[in-house]
């Protein structure tokens, strides 16, 4: 079922550069209490646009950038203690309306030197809605899924400007920038189950 949302293009389209595209899992069901599913897709191979174009130029590398990616989402929980625990999402887990998950995107640059821009876009089921605790800082958000503007978006309510409300939201972005030989990049997020 696709979300119905008025603000999906209240304000002006930002066109970057998708190096690829993360799907950032999947819950199955709409009952107050659901199971979640252990699918989480592959991203597509990642292309770094100053080395492409530098290949196509002189064929000295090659226009596909390899990078390993993995994605988790953990049930967020309190101990007895009032600490906050990670507990893995997994196929057996019995997901209740209301519960927070997290959401985290690993991503490893294995190309023979480092990736000069790497855009990291990390989609929000529809049996969640964004809290927020979005890192690293300073990411681009979407209403409609395509079209992104720094967050927070803003947009016309009743004829006057102010945030768009996070539940609307469908998608989140990231530019990383200098991801050297192996090292390893992490963005993340929270949602509540609907």
């Amino acid at each position: 079922m696709k979300k119905s949302n008025q603000f999906a293009n209240p304000f002006t389209a930002w066109s970057g550069h998708r190096l690829f595209h993360v799907v950032a899992g999947t819950l199955v069901g709409v009952m107050a209490v659901t199971q979640a599913s252990a699918m989480l897709p592959t991203p597509e191979p990642a292309l770094d646009s100053s080395s492409n174009m530098q290949s196509s130029i002189n064929n000295s590398r090659s226009s596909v950038q390899a990078v390993n990616s993995k994605i988790t989402a953990s049930l967020i929980s309190v101990d007895t203690s009032g600490q906050e625990r990670l507990v893995p999402v997994d196929a057996n887990t019995r997901l209740q309306t209301g519960n927070v998950l997290e959401y985290q995107g690993y991503f490893t640059n294995t190309n023979v030197d480092r990736v000069r821009k790497m855009t990291v876009t990390m989609s929000i089921p529809d049996q969640v809605e964004l809290l927020g605790d979005v890192a690293p800082e300073f990411p681009y958000g979407s209403a409609d899924g395509n079209t992104f503007a720094r967050m927070p978006l803003r947009g016309k309510i009743n004829n006057q400007l102010q945030d768009i409300p996070l539940k609307y939201y469908q998608a989140v972005r990231w530019d990383i920038e200098g991801v050297g030989l192996n090292d390893t990049v992490m963005v993340k997020y929270r949602a509540r189950v609907k």
